[in-house]
């Protein structure tokens, strides 16, 4: 599939230049599919938000527990990715093949755990002191989007199958024509129309679900359909699966999802401690979160794209290369992010009403506090810009278990003790809690950051 030789081969570079034009093949169209998946999730937050600021909130804590779950079987599935481009880089196209099969077989298996634990979720959280009637909120709303959870893995797996090649572009097409079809369906289910009855949060949630299932179709259509990838798509000898394959993505997925958790569970567990100090704390957190989504999406996408680089260069063997892929996608990522969060600080006002209403009075407090964490969030976007990136280009060389171990030191050690001191103990209340965020990310990046300089010496399981 190479451009130049006609090989199934992934292409080596051998300059920054060459590592600059590789890469923006697989990150630009990344790039945009994220920020148009970004969209998607301000178009809930939009339509949510002008049902108040408890729907607002209740939604972007239940919400956010759920899909920071969600992302946590997305790791075990981004390893088919990881998988496709090391088989790429090494020109063996029947392992392609195999890591597809593999990957889909993967997302049936995880889906029936998380939905269950999606249905019960609420449940669990009330035990953690939250208000009840969020909770009755949250309920109702995650009891309805569940249901895009198969559908949501699934799609998961063969994304990575087309990115792991190369060939993300398809992924920004479905995601641009999911936009309006959501933003649709939310006005319709949330507010009612032409007889449909208004179904408030849960109409927000049965729209998540339906865009979903419509994404994962026409994914489906074009591999079946696609004259040079169709032969890698997984609905072909779907009783071929090689289970040695199907393995490989359980071992190397594992540490990546604890990754996630362990990573989610910092935010989580601070967003539940902000959950107790009140619907406004929850309501400013919910609106600095989906404003930092820009910067973090971005910087998803780039660690992607360098994920995919490093493994195809390792799946070639060239080592320095791989390291060279790393290192351009964390100075794009800062070149990115700053002026980003230089908006943030200049504009809170502005960020808070593309959510909430500024004529409302009852949303005075929280624009008054978004004013207040707007610098530590700003602080906070940076490092964890660099975090998700470093993470990922680690993750291309197949290096999972050490992270794992980092994350763990950087969030559960610094990060959530730091924000449980400054909040309570020092009585800082939501400013702690961000602070202690930043510091849990700054740590795990610095861990990780050290851990990739000196990965030439380091015996991975990149090894081609």
């Amino acid at each position: 599939m190479s451009t130049t030789t006609g090989v199934f081969k992934a292409e080596n570079a051998t300059s920054w230049r060459d590592e600059l034009r590789l890469q923006s093949r697989v990150t630009i169209p990344l790039t945009i599919a994220f920020l148009v998946e970004l969209g998607i999730y301000f178009t809930d937050l939009l339509v949510v938000g002008r049902l108040g600021a408890l729907p607002l909130g209740a939604v972007g804590l239940a919400g956010g527990v759920i899909w920071e779950l969600t992302y946590a079987g997305f790791s075990v599935l981004m390893i088919v990715g990881v998988v496709v481009a090391h088989s790429y880089g090494a020109g063996r196209k029947e392992d392609v093949a195999s890591g597809a099969r593999a990957g889909l077989l993967t997302a049936l298996v995880i889906s029936v755990p998380w939905m269950l634990l999606g249905w019960y979720l609420t449940d669990i959280m009330a035990l953690t002191d939250q208000d009840p009637e969020v909770m009755a909120v949250g309920q109702e709303y995650l009891r309805a989007m569940i249901w895009h959870i198969p559908a949501s893995f699934m799609f998961m797996a063969l994304r990575q199958v087309v990115t792991g090649l190369s060939r993300p572009l398809v992924i920004t097409v479905i995601m641009i024509a999911a936009v309006p079809i959501n933003l649709a369906l939310n006005i319709v289910l949330v507010f009612g129309w032409a007889g449909i009855p208004a179904l408030g949060v849960a109409g927000a949630g049965i729209a998540t679900a339906l865009v979903a299932w419509i994404k994962l179709a026409l994914l489906i259509i074009y591999l079946v359909r696609h004259p040079e990838l169709k032969e890698f798509s997984p609905f072909r000898n779907l009783h071929r699966i090689d289970f040695v394959m199907w393995l490989q993505i359980w071992r190397l997925g594992l540490p990546v999802a604890a990754v996630r958790i362990v990573e989610g569970s910092m935010f989580q567990v601070t967003l539940l401690m902000m959950g107790a100090f009140g619907a406004t704390a929850l309501a400013a957190s919910t609106v600095m979160v989906g404003a930092l989504n820009l910067s973090v999406t971005i910087a998803v996408s780039f660690g992607h794209g360098a994920s995919v680089r490093v493994a195809q260069e390792l799946g070639g063997g060239h080592v320095l290369a791989s390291q060279r892929a790393g290192w351009l996608a964390e100075i794009a990522i800062l070149t990115i992010v700053v002026p980003i969060t230089l908006f943030l600080c200049v504009a809170p006002d502005f960020v808070t009403s593309i959510i909430l209403d500024p004529d409302n009075p009852a949303n005075a407090a929280t624009f008054e506090l978004v004013r207040e964490l707007r610098w530590i969030a700003a602080l906070f976007a940076l490092v964890q810009a660099v975090e998700v990136v470093i993470t990922r280009a680690l993750r291309g060389r197949k290096d999972t278990m050490v992270p794992m171990l980092m994350a763990a030191a950087g969030f559960w050690a610094a990060g959530i003790p730091c924000a449980l001191l400054l909040s309570r103990t020092a009585g800082m209340g939501p400013m702690g809690l961000w602070i202690g965020m930043t510091v849990g990310f700054g740590v795990t990046a610095a861990l990780m950051l050290t851990r990739w300089q000196k990965l030439p010496d380091i015996k991975t399981g990149a090894a081609p």
